[in-house]
């Protein structure tokens, strides 16, 4: 061969290389779907096998192999690959999986073994794999470990005591913060937990699928919040820790209801008052429904075609509140709002001289604060000190100076 045509074979196998490697990169929700039916399919299968045959039966192995290939080819571009269980639906990629025997069956067998979250990582094996599939076959198997590369678990609010080592993310507060409060209260908020997530998970899934929404629900939810604040108690020990990346949505509404709720009773707003700003805070993001999910995960800097569709957020939550019934105007103003800052600027434009509603202000506290301490694909949490930098240099401009200084010690109680 001659050199240009050695060259010009070099060129070609880059190029291909290339080529193979963009298209495993831009991997869009629909293609990460299907290899998630994929996966749940023979999942299902191999669950179902196990209990007949053999651990290693030809036919069981055969289902395993085809999991375990489609799981690490998802994850050559994706850093995990989580399922959900959201009620009676499957979960992934922060949106439902289309209903069939197998994502219903698969459903079924995640609830008999009672956990709601199943996540691959990159260094998972195929023996790994087989321990799964046969505990989940076992009828003397009632409860599931995880392993090194496949974490099985719950989505739960978790309470730290005084005398508790800190778990979950690094930044839920300075190390050593926690409450003081009695064992008896301990036990109240704790009841308040897994019922109030299960139900903002159903909510935030029907809103997905554009199904009829059961006002009553958050209602539920914000009156079990109210019940269980206490002054003495630190809302940073109430807050919702992030397990996996597909669980940011829902875990991020409950940490901003938490937090703008004890900051409202902490300024002594109370009863229909207190129980409307809940429901705004729970409902703030809504809007990020109608945003692609390529565009809320990406990891680089946003052109600017895709910032105007992420602001754009704003204006369609409000909308779509707008057309629910039972739901307070307040949610619509602060769906609306909570992007403007103190000063009248940020989005979406709205006229000269508009100030934000003071719920909106104090859901904008909240909102910036747990995405700031919340480690996401795209971001590394940032420190404690680092976050109060960034709240006292933006009072007076992006925050309320006064509701800045409240939370800040707030926090610190």
């Amino acid at each position: 061969m001659s050199l240009s045509g050695a060259r010009a074979a070099s060129s070609r196998k880059r190029n291909d290389s290339d080529s193979s490697f963009r298209k495993r990169c831009c991997m869009t929700v629909p293609d990460l779907h299907t290899r998630l039916c994929l996966v749940i399919a023979q999942l299902t299968s191999a669950v179902t096998n196990m209990a007949l045959y053999s651990p290693g039966h030809p036919q069981v192995a055969q289902f395993l192999d085809k999991a375990f290939s489609v799981i690490k080819d998802i994850l050559a571009t994706q850093p995990e690959v989580t399922i959900l269980l959201v009620g009676e639906d499957l979960v992934g990629a922060n949106r439902p999986l289309p209903n069939s025997f197998f994502i219903s069956q698969f459903a079924k067998i995640m609830k008999k073994k009672s956990f709601e979250r199943l996540s691959f990582f990159p260094n998972v094996t195929r023996p790994e794999l087989e321990k799964l599939i046969r505990d989940l076959a076992s009828v003397q198997v009632d409860t599931l470990q995880s392993s090194p590369g496949i974490k099985l678990g719950k989505i739960e609010l978790r309470v730290k005591t005084a005398d508790s080592p800190e778990t979950g993310e690094a930044t839920n507060g300075k190390p050593g913060t926690g409450t003081s409060a009695s064992p008896e209260i301990i036990q109240e908020l704790l009841a308040l937990t897994q019922t109030e997530l299960d139900g903002l998970k159903e909510f935030y899934l029907s809103a997905k699928k554009h199904r009829q929404i059961d006002v009553r629900g958050l209602d539920d939810m914000v009156k079990g919040f109210i019940k269980g604040f206490r002054q003495e108690i630190n809302p940073l020990s109430l807050l919702a820790s992030l397990k996996s990346v597909n669980e940011y949505t829902f875990t991020h509404a409950t940490n901003v209801c938490i937090l703008t709720m004890s900051q409202a009773e902490n300024m002594g707003f109370t009863g229909e008052h207190l129980h409307a700003m809940g429901i705004a805070s729970l409902l703030h993001d809504i809007g990020k429904i109608f945003v692609p999910e390529s565009i809320l995960t990406k990891p680089g800097i946003l052109t600017n075609e895709e910032r105007k569709i992420m602001e754009s957020h704003t204006v369609k939550g409000a909308r779509y509140l707008m057309g629910l019934e039972g739901i307070p105007k307040l949610a619509v103003l602060a769906a609306l709002e909570h992007h403007k800052k103190f000063d009248g600027s940020g989005y979406p434009s709205i006229k000269a001289g508009w100030t934000p509603n003071v719920t909106s202000q104090l859901i904008t506290i909240a909102d910036v604060f747990d995405a700031m301490r919340t480690r996401r694909s795209y971001q590394e949490p940032v420190a404690p000190e680092k976050i109060e930098a960034y709240f006292r240099k933006g009072s007076g401009t992006i925050f309320n100076p006064v509701f800045v200084e409240r939370f800040l010690k707030m926090i610190k109680r």
